[in-house]
């Protein structure tokens, strides 16, 4: 057994040179195409008083042999409200794949409503290179800032006398720190990577719902700095969902009657009732708000407003009908019936409010629940809450820090 299991290894050994020699002779350097990937961790709106740039990050699928350089354009830019940094030419230098450059505002000022940008690959030196994506970026007009009444200015003043606590800090224009942790589930579905960080700044006021008693705010801009973030996540739930929600033939339907256009589509977020607790330094923002089919939730009360959705809901309301194709054949629905009975509807609340969050409704190992809560103190105010929306895998972890305007 022990001269059998001798010659066993040297035989062994000698097939592993043999393989070994042969691999040498092979070339694997991989010699399709080197595809250009394009993406941002950023928020990607960009009002025009804005002086956070939005980094775009360039991928490729492999290392260039050589510098490489690949030129950008911005689609819908002709008025000039956005820069690219150096003109949107970009060198990949020789043995590396991932470069980054910046996008900005020009400040002219120039816009009344929004606009999306499309960022494309205008050419490459490269020719082994190809496009893979695209990249929208929405341009926005400088937000106006809230005018106070005398009777808000009053009840600002009576809290500092009250409490302590100047509220005119917390009013305007405030900049925020915003951190996405995603759950689990969600990576490879709708998030790639874990953990996503973005500055952003809300447009904020005192609400009407404040008292002389109730000092509450209420964010009328970009709440939270989560719009850009709410808004990606509908459309991945709708209109980019190709395999699931875009094969349905009702939804399918309903987006060619509305004459659905990303690009000159609206999605507005506020949130009210964000109400400051002086004694504790605690802020409460969480509240009884009801789902589409009328149920109550523990959630944060954003109220959106989206210009498709407004349209749908409208042809429901005259009584208008459209007609879905059921295998090989035309059936005319009312839009009321599709709203109703079908659940085919473009309203923001089917897909962004899912669940209660003052407790864990998931139970995933390990746990993705957080409590929410929110503070403040003399430079910061703060919020952490746990949300999720209708085919996420689990709780989105969300922490917000705004810093004080002085």
């Amino acid at each position: 057994m022990r001269y059998n299991y001798y010659y066993l290894c040297l035989h062994v050994l000698f097939l592993l040179g043999l393989v070994t020699s042969c691999s040498n002779d092979i070339d694997y350097t991989y010699k399709g195409s080197n595809y250009i990937q394009i993406s941002t961790a950023d928020d990607p709106a960009i009002a025009e008083n804005d002086d956070r740039p939005v980094t775009v990050d360039v991928l490729l699928a492999t290392a260039v042999e050589t510098d490489a350089t690949i030129h950008f354009e911005l689609s819908g830019n002709e008025d000039g409200v956005l820069n690219m940094e150096n003109d949107g030419s970009v060198l990949i230098k020789a043995g590396e794949k991932k470069a980054s450059f910046k996008v900005a505002s020009n400040h002219k000022s120039l816009l009344n409503t929004q606009k999306v940008l499309t960022l494309k690959v205008k050419d490459f030196t490269d020719s082994r290179m190809r496009v893979w994506n695209e990249l929208k970026l929405i341009a926005k007009p400088s937000p106006t800032l809230p005018e106070l009444t005398e009777e808000q200015i009053e009840l600002i003043e009576g809290y500092r006398e009250k409490y302590g606590v100047n509220l005119n800090r917390f009013i305007g224009e405030v900049k925020c720190h915003v951190t996405v942790i995603y759950p689990a589930d969600d990576i490879g579905t709708f998030y790639d990577e874990e953990t996503r960080s973005f500055e952003g700044k809300s447009v904020i006021t005192l609400s009407d719902n404040a008292t002389a008693e109730r000092p509450i705010l209420k964010m009328i801009d970009n709440p939270l700095g989560l719009t850009s973030f709410l808004w990606e996540i509908l459309k991945k739930e709708t209109i980019e969902d190709d395999e699931v929600w875009m094969e349905q033939p009702y939804n399918q339907a309903m987006v060619k009657a509305i004459n659905f256009r990303e690009d000159e589509e609206e999605f507005k977020v506020l949130l009210d009732n964000i109400e400051l607790e002086p004694e504790a330094q605690s802020i409460s923002f969480v509240t009884t708000v009801q789902d589409v089919y009328g149920y109550d939730l523990e959630n944060v009360p954003f109220e959106y407003s989206f210009t498709a959705w407004d349209r749908w809901k409208t042809m429901g309301e005259q009584g208008k009908t459209v007609s879905v194709l059921e295998g090989d054949n035309w059936v005319e629905y009312s839009v009321a019936e599709l709203i109703t009975e079908y659940a085919t509807t473009l309203d923001p609340i089917a897909y962004l409010l899912y669940s209660s969050i003052d407790e864990d409704g998931w139970g995933n190992e390990p746990p993705d629940f957080i409590e929410p809560k929110g503070s403040f103190n003399e430079d910061t105010f703060t919020f952490q809450f746990s949300w999720d929306h209708y085919n996420s895998g689990g709780y989105t972890q969300i922490y917000v820090t705004y810093t004080l305007n002085k």
